[in-house]
């Protein structure tokens, strides 16, 4: 589902990028105004760059965590988690949690690109008031994925 995100945002970037003018209003304000502009291939490059840095971050950086002889050394109640007949158990736990967090900034992104994209259709820019709602439902997905992984591995037993 991870790889299916990051696709959908290289394929909305190839979609639009054609569509969009040369020069287009690429940063706002806190009230929606314009303030930066870029051309759009800067633009789509940088949002390309983007996916490809989130999937490193999220699928490959996990991965080598693991590897590492200080893997989980910050984990409360690591000796627990860390212990032979469970390490392999909370090496997936990390591994999925990372892809969902990965799996939400992605859809952050591609909202947050849309929401650019929408803005740059018309001839007086301005950035959809929504996106306020779209970052308080980050934070709150946020808080509880944090919630949930510190849960996790709250002390044993």
């Amino acid at each position: 589902m991870f790889i299916t995100l990051i696709a959908l945002g290289v394929l909305q970037s190839f979609y639009y990028y054609p569509q969009m003018p040369e020069i287009l209003a690429s940063h706002f304000d806190g009230t929606g105004e314009p303030n930066g502009w870029s051309t759009k291939t800067e633009f789509f490059a940088l949002y390309l760059m983007l996916l490809l840095m989130t999937a490193i971050i999220f699928i490959f950086v996990p991965r080598w965590a693991e590897q590492r002889a200080n893997f989980g050394v910050k984990l409360p109640h690591r000796e627990y988690w860390l212990a032979p007949e469970r390490i392999a158990q909370t090496r997936l736990f990390f591994r999925q949690q990372m892809l969902v967090m990965g799996m939400v900034h992605v859809v952050l992104a591609i909202d947050l690109v849309q929401m650019v994209i929408q803005a740059n259709f018309v001839p007086q820019p301005r950035l959809d008031e929504n996106i306020f709602w779209t970052l308080v439902v980050y934070l709150v997905v946020i808080i509880v994925w944090l919630i949930h992984f510190f849960l996790k591995f709250r002390k044993p037993g």
